[in-house]
This record gives C-alpha cells, sequence and structure tokens, in this order.
C-alpha cells in the first residue's frame, strides 16, 4: 500500500471521466427513449392506413379467383390505395 486513495490522482482523475461518461450516457438514453416512443407513435398513426390498404388489396387479388372478370391492373390497385389513405386522415 502506497498510501490513502484519495492522494492517487490518476485514480480520482479516472473515476470523474467515468462519472461523468456515466451521466452523458444516462441523457443519450433517456433521449433515445424518447425518439423510440416518437417512432412508435408516428407508426401507430399509418396502422389505419396500412389495414385499409392489406384489405383492399387482398380483396382485388382474390378477386380474380372467383372469376377471371375481376382480374385488376396495378394501377387500379395503386388508385384504391390512394383513397384508402385519403379517406384515413
Amino acid at each position: 500500500s502506497k498510501g490513502s486513495l484519495l492522494d492517487d490522482l490518476g485514480l480520482i482523475n479516472t473515476l470523474q471521466v467515468s462519472k461523468t461518461t456515466a451521466e452523458e450516457v444516462k441523457y443519450q438514453l433517456i433521449a433515445a427513449q424518447e425518439t423510440e416512443n416518437n417512432i412508435d407513435e408516428t407508426r401507430n398513426g399509418y396502422r389505419p392506413a396500412a389495414i385499409r390498404s392489406t384489405i383492399a388489396y387482398l380483396v382485388v387479388n382474390d378477386m380474380a379467383n372467383i372469376d377471371p372478370m375481376y382480374q385488376f391492373s396495378l394501377d387500379t390497385y395503386i388508385e384504391l390505395f390512394s383513397k384508402s389513405i385519403e379517406e384515413s386522415r
């Protein structure tokens, strides 16, 4: 033992840097959690449009199984998709 730990300036400086780093990480984790919450909230805002679009696609796609007369082009689906988004607002 060379002496008191309080006399070891290198140790004190290392501990101070570790404390500062821990505080910075703490604030970054809080900011990351807030960002994640904002992303989740925004994503959930699109959920109704996604559900309607999925239903519209599946209905249009399955109509061809009922009768070939009901085959639709991609343009028809895009038109229904756009209408679904407008109506979800």
